[in-house]
């Protein structure tokens, strides 16, 4: 496993959006493939389901099977890391609010529901 280097970060936190890819339980082919929000926060990359943890399909699959990201033409493997630290999470959040703030919809991306299906996006 190999940590994100400070170029991609950069990359991605410049980035309005990366394109989601969660593995489906073949391995082989993707649940969906879809423009998420995502933020950089203490040198880690997250996103959020937002339809919580238990509605959200790519959240369930990218947890159980892994998958990859795309931005800019490029591909990465990553493991989808659920965050239960509550000071991890409000860190998410406030990055969430000073990217995206007061584009829609802000406001369901930063709501407690939301907050607990964080994932931290692990470069493989």
């Amino acid at each position: 496993m190999s940590n994100w280097i400070n170029e991609e970060l950069n990359e991605f936190d410049k980035a309005p959006t990366l394109q989601n890819k969660p593995l489906n339980d073949d391995g082989a082919t993707f649940e969906e493939e879809n423009p998420v929000w995502e933020v950089v926060a203490n040198d880690k990359l997250y996103i959020r389901g937002a339809k919580g943890t238990q509605d959200t399909k790519w959240y369930i699959a990218g947890v159980k099977n892994g998958g990859q990201v795309g931005l800019n033409g490029k591909n990465y493997n990553v493991k989808y890391v659920p965050v239960k630290d509550k000071s991890e999470i409000d860190a998410v959040t406030a990055a969430f609010n000073k990217k995206y703030e007061g584009q829609y919809p802000i406001d369901l991306m930063v709501s407690d529901k939301v907050a607990l299906a964080t994932v931290e996006l692990v470069k493989q």
